[in-house]
């Protein structure tokens, strides 16, 4: 600036200019680059991206024209240091940019759901196989495990809207009824009466069951049973036993009535079932029949009993009678747990039946050694006799009648009865394996009928045409009353 001085206009004019500076050029002159994922930005060196050059990053960095560059992120900014932009979660995205400093894929920073970091990795075309081993020690089952549960959710989604389909009654007044039925004895999730009704027939399937054990008592079993079941074989005079006549009444009216029961209950769930067909196929349903179908037989042949009983009718009335245990099993559609052994041993088949294998082959050796050890001595052992020897001793019940003699006999079956006890174990941590993994799906299987049952709920509510809210109320009530001039009294609508 001149002051008027000559001295200081001279230094000004002499001056070097202070020169301008100029931004670096954009593209391939920049070292550093930018991208923002998710309105999140990471600066990284544009060399790190030279490693894995066929990889989403290493192929952006190395394109030269923009529209190559909108084909790999959404936006792209230029300027001193170029930004790419991804519309997409910032989340795990450091773990992607340790790929090109280390080479290693190391799972630390995402916080995703296995899926989701598989679908990331898969979207910055990472290859799996660059994963740390103490990272793909739990990427890979969660993987299957969140697989598998999709599988399932889809599954039970799929079955639910056929079961929807298959379960549409109709809006006849007979539909709803047959629908009402339904629901009432197969789903007891759907209404408290559904509930309720659980309870009452989980306590009926109790109460025949304590009336069949208590039929068994010697004052308490019927005549029939006695004539059936009394061993005579041996020519022993039979002591009479003396019987209570009220007692035996009484278990016979309450084994009627909840056969009766049984058989309405059977009777209504069959000509409500939408498929006849695969309802007589159901396990559960074959259980309830099996389990009626005897006392109406050993009703028909009881009046066979004064003159055939001690031929093959008896016989069949013997077994017709014993085949009264099986309301036991009609507990399975109640229970659970029961249900859930079941499933834990159909799951478990594979392993059971290298067990049995294992089992067999020991027995067989066993039975083989036993016999050639034991084949001279007085006991007179056969083959039979060992073998049954030889499966009482792994599975450590124990065979009082028959015992080793000799030295070498004894070592066998002490060495037999070792290897029985280390047999057993075995099917215990995979039984015990199984049965968690089963009560864990079944957690999960009760909340997704939750949600299934919600949206069956909304779906119907959105079938149903809505209510009128009170102005409308009002308003119709109004203009009714203006036709037919009667004093209002809205409360009445």
């Amino acid at each position: 600036m001149f002051d008027g001085h000559p001295t200081n206009m001279r230094e000004s004019v002499l001056a070097p200019k202070e020169e301008t500076k100029h931004p670096e050029p954009v593209g391939e002159n920049s070292k550093l680059i930018c991208f923002n994922v998710g309105g999140k930005k990471f600066f990284v060196m544009k060399e790190n991206f030279f490693t894995f050059p066929n990889t989403r990053l290493g192929l952006l960095v190395r394109c030269s024209e923009v529209t190559e560059i909108l084909k790999l992120c959404d936006k792209y900014f230029e300027g001193q240091v170029p930004e790419y932009f991804f519309d997409r979660s910032w989340k795990g995205f450091n773990d992607i940019l340790d790929v090109y400093r280390l080479g290693r894929l190391h799972l630390n920073d995402g916080g995703l759901c296995p899926i989701r970091t598989r679908a990331s990795i898969q979207y910055w075309q990472i290859d799996e196989l660059l994963l740390d081993p103490c990272c793909a020690l739990k990427y890979y089952p969660l993987i299957e495990e969140c697989v598998r549960e999709t599988e399932g959710q889809e599954e039970s989604e799929r079955k639910y809207l056929e079961r929807l389909k298959v379960e549409d009654f109709g809006s006849s007044p007979l539909g709803r009824i047959r629908k009402f039925c339904w629901n009432l004895t197969e789903y007891p999730e759907t209404s408290l009466g559904a509930r309720v009704y659980a309870f009452t027939s989980m306590g009926v399937v109790v109460l025949s069951t304590v009336v069949f054990i208590l039929s068994t008592m010697p004052e308490l079993t019927d005549e029939i049973d006695i004539i059936l079941f009394t061993n005579s074989t041996e020519g022993l005079p039979v002591e009479p036993q003396e019987r209570w006549e009220d007692g035996i009444l009484a278990l016979n009216i309450i084994d009627h009535t909840t056969m009766v029961f049984f058989t309405l209950e059977f009777g209504i769930r069959f000509l409500c079932a939408p498929q006849k067909v695969l309802f007589m196929k159901a396990p559960l349903n074959v259980i309830d029949i099996l389990a009626i179908l005897p006392y109406y037989i050993g009703f028909i042949l009881e009046g066979m009993k004064d003159t055939l009983v001690v031929g093959r009718v008896g016989k069949v009335l013997r077994l017709v009678r014993v085949m009264r245990i099986l309301r036991v099993f009609k507990l399975v559609r109640h229970f659970n747990g029961l249900q859930s052994l079941l499933s834990t041993l159909g799951q478990a088949y594979k392993e059971l039946g290298l067990l049995m294998v294992l089992l067999m082959v020991c027995v067989l050796t066993f039975s083989s050694l036993i016999y050639f050890a034991e084949k001279d001595s007085t006991s007179r052992w056969s083959f039979p006799d060992s073998f049954w020897w030889g499966l009482m001793i792994l599975t450590t019940v124990g065979y009082g009648e028959k015992s080793p003699d000799s030295t070498v006999g004894q070592l066998i079956g002490g060495l037999c009865a070792l290897l029985g006890v280390f047999i057993l174990a075995l099917p215990v941590p995979i039984i015990v394996n199984r049965f968690e993994a089963f009560s864990e799906n079944y957690k999960n299987r009760v909340w997704k009928g939750a949600v299934l049952l919600k949206k069956q709920d909304r779906s119907e509510q959105e079938k149903e045409p809505p209510r009128p809210s009170k102005d409308e109320w009002t308003a119709k009530h109004a203009e009714i009353v203006r036709k037919n001039k009667v004093s209002p009294s809205p409360e009445k609508f």
